[in-house]
């Protein structure tokens, strides 16, 4: 389901070292993102906890499904009732039985939902959210104030299917809203769940996703500027400008790293839907789309060929912001890049 609307290998020190703490994070994602599956005799929706939030106004829902993993449930609900309902990610093969709603509230078919695959919910004043009880810090994800005020006045309408990862969703998003919306590979590689949300502020909507790719509140760091969104993992913790040489430029390379420039990867043909069929790609392969969307000869160490990019889309950003976006991706800070006579390399600091 997609959006509605709107160069040789790593040396082995190299690739040692960026092996050995992608699999540190990922040990450590596995453990705070991980899919609880142990059930409960009784479910108590934590909708019915105090909240200073103001539950959803949805119409009385006509609903009917037969017996299915609730995934497919969750699908068929967003897309007949609408409103805006969310599954958390890893519960999406659940059996659920058969369903038959006739006007009823919303929120009770939400419980009735939630309850037949041993649950809770959860609601923000623009959707609920079926997850685990174990998981109910997920509530406490918080991004609107995080934007930048050209983000937070922005609304979307989207539908996305479990288990799709989020550098696709972000991409996605941010071509539909014409907009940069990019995150570090650790969050970028985490995969959300169900989800359909009628028209919503952006901030509810990342938020959804997020929480709907089980990412806990103290695990990740939302920046924003006027120019983009950087979603990214506490771990990561690189500068934010990856220009290594900005004292020793000339006036025209100055100019040329102002220029505002729009990036797709991994190439200029890529559209919304041609996302989803995208992966990453080697940054020897990067190079050649870099070269030719951003106007200016891209190079790299030889050492850096197999760093991984992932599909992304920026638009009308700076073409420094563009390439210091790219390699905050990795989680590593040990990378830039700098202007040369008649090309840009990117290499070790």
């Amino acid at each position: 389901m997609y959006l509605l609307y709107v160069m040789k290998a790593l040396s082995d020190k190299l690739t040692a070292s960026i092996t050995a703490l992608l699999i540190a994070c990922a040990a450590l994602l596995a453990f705070t993102f991980g899919c609880a599956t142990s059930e409960k005799s009784k479910t108590t929706p934590a909708a019915d906890m105090e909240s200073a939030l103001v539950a959803p106004s949805f119409s009385s829902v006509d609903f009917e499904h037969s017996i299915a993993a609730i995934g497919d449930v969750i699908r068929a609900f967003g897309e007949q009732v609408g409103g805006g309902i969310v599954l958390m990610s890893g519960l999406e093969e659940r059996a659920a039985p058969a369903f038959a709603f006739r006007q009823m509230p919303y929120q009770e078919a939400v419980a009735e939902l939630a309850g037949s695959i041993e649950c809770d919910y959860i609601h923000t004043q623009h959707y609920y959210m079926i997850l685990p009880s174990e998981y109910q810090e997920l509530q406490n994800m918080e991004v609107g104030e995080s934007l930048d005020p050209r983000h937070a006045v922005l609304s979307a309408s989207v539908a996305f299917g479990a288990k799709t990862e989020l550098y696709k969703v972000f991409a996605v998003l941010g071509e539909s809203l014409d907009i940069t919306i990019i995150a570090d590979n650790i969050i970028a590689e985490a995969r959300c769940g169900e989800l359909f949300i009628d028209t919503a502020p952006l901030p509810v909507v990342l938020q959804a996703l997020l929480q709907s790719a089980r990412i806990m509140p103290d695990s990740v760091v939302v920046e924003s500027t006027s120019e983009y969104i950087f979603i990214r993992s506490v771990q990561n913790v690189g500068e934010v400008k990856r220009l290594l040489n900005s004292t020793a430029m000339t006036p025209e390379q100055r100019m040329l790293l102002d220029k505002s420039v729009s990036l797709t990867l991994p190439n200029r043909t890529t559209s919304a839907q041609a996302a989803f069929a995208s992966k990453p790609i080697p940054l020897s392969d990067a190079l050649l789309p870099l070269t030719e969307q951003l106007g200016i000869e891209v190079v790299a160490q030889r050492r850096l060929a197999d760093i991984p990019i992932n599909p992304c889309q920026m638009n009308a950003i700076t073409l420094e912001t563009a390439l210091s976006l790219l390699l905050r991706q990795w989680p590593l800070p040990d990378f830039g890049f700098e202007m040369q006579e008649g090309r840009i390399l990117i290499r070790e600091k």
